[in-house]
């Protein structure tokens, strides 16, 4: 699988359920609450007293895993184990816990102590996130380990790098984080969700390797998927002089994959190598494809899916992207050898499910064969120099008869 970077959105999500705190002792900036964000009610049989909620202790998280080892693919169910250590001083006795999973996951059992909802993502083609606030009455002594029974998870199409962040959330406000809204709010009708004190060793595998304690954690989850990016070329007709477009394209098909590498943009998941016949000139080109001046040049176009450093815009099934380019044929013997392929590292190309359709032709061809201009000029030149050598030769032998005689 091709790990991709998490954004400022996976961060930010968290920040909203963590009630402003993300680590113990420092604050998250904290702004007005959006119209569609509805806090707890103060007559909720869930809300819970806020006392000494600025000074709140938080657990810090030291076990994260999912059962089994097998790989997983559309349709799954998996179980998810966290875990926590109080390092505190008080005693506790009330916890809210969050889980916050991305869009190709869900929960495939939900809480009767559990509030859910789904981030409404700033663009459809960003990725979004659900959440679960889970709140639990128990007692817990400083220097206590506890873990939350293990909750399941559902694999949904087209799922690919998915992720699980789990959370001390606090008892402060939650799903008010500025710029983030939820939809699809509602509480779970089934069992609780329960936590229960450690009774042996976290299993290595499953311990949080973090160099400062955090009250979150996030988990990785592979998916057996694949996906495909495809590229249209073009068969272009045209007379020496002429202008032509060409309408190159890309597609891709299957599972999400990240749209870009990092938070500057600077490194996408995949780019467009595009080269035309040395015979064209390009007069003009898609503002999403730069010139590159080789020995050869050719263009390098990108699709237009970039992140603000906050969100995280995907590759989705059904994208498309269009690159018209505007040409002139200028010389009609230097019309081979055009082509658009699918432009990335080793890793991305390997992964690609059809290698056939990354590459594809861009071919011109001139109409009526090789330029009749040019062929005319040298055909009446050469008929006249034939005439001219043929005149010189009847000079000759009409003076070598005159002397004969």
């Amino acid at each position: 699988m091709i790990r991709r970077v998490g954004f400022g959105r996976v961060l930010a999500v968290t920040a909203a359920v963590l009630g402003g705190v993300l680590f113990p002792g420092v604050s998250v900036a904290s702004g007005s609450s959006s119209a569609n964000v509805r806090p707890l009610s103060a007559g909720s049989s869930h809300a819970l007293r806020e006392e000494g909620a600025g000074h709140e202790e938080l657990l810090t998280i030291d076990r994260l895993e999912r059962d089994g080892g097998d790989l997983l693919r559309e349709g799954s169910r998996f179980d998810v184990r966290a875990g926590f250590k109080h390092k505190g001083e008080r005693v506790l006795h009330k916890k809210a816990f969050s889980i916050t999973v991305s869009e190709r996951l869900s929960f495939a059992t939900e809480y009767s102590n559990c509030e859910y909802g789904e981030e409404v993502p700033t663009s459809p083609v960003n990725r979004s996130f659900r959440t679960a606030v889970c709140w639990i009455d128990m007692r817990i002594e400083p220097g206590e380990s506890v873990d939350l029974a293990p909750f399941a998870l559902k694999v949904d199409r087209w799922a690919n790098d998915e992720t699980v962040s789990v959370a001390d959330s606090g008892l402060g406000k939650h799903w008010a984080a500025p710029g983030v809204v939820w939809r699809d709010r509602h509480w779970g009708r089934g069992g609780k969700l329960t936590l229960a004190k450690r009774t042996g060793d976290v299993p290595p595998a499953a311990r949080v390797k973090a160099g400062v304690d955090l009250s979150y954690y996030k988990l990785d989850v592979d998916v057996d998927s694949s996906w495909d990016i495809e590229v249209t070329g073009a068969a272009l007709k045209g007379r020496k002089g002429e202008t032509v477009t060409a309408h190159l394209a890309m597609d891709f098909h299957g599972s999400d994959v990240q749209a870009q590498h990092d938070a500057e943009n600077s490194v996408p998941f995949a780019r467009i190598r595009v080269q035309f016949p040395q015979g064209v000139t390009v007069l003009k080109s898609p503002k999403q494809c730069g010139n590159r001046v080789t020995k050869r040049p050719y263009y390098q176009c990108e699709y237009n899916l970039y992140t603000n450093s906050f969100d995280v815009p995907m590759l989705r099934d059904g994208y498309h992207e269009d690159f018209p380019f505007e040409l002139r044929i200028d010389d009609t013997s230097e019309l081979t050898g055009g082509s658009i392929r699918l432009d990335a590292p080793t890793e991305v190309l390997q992964a690609d499910a059809d290698h056939v359709n990354s590459t594809a032709r861009i071919t011109v061809d001139a109409v009526g064969g090789p330029d009749r201009t040019d062929r005319t000029a040298w055909t009446v030149a050469a008929g006249a120099g034939a005439l001219a050598v043929t005149g010189l030769l009847a000079a000759a032998l009409l003076r070598a008869r005159r002397r004969a005689d």
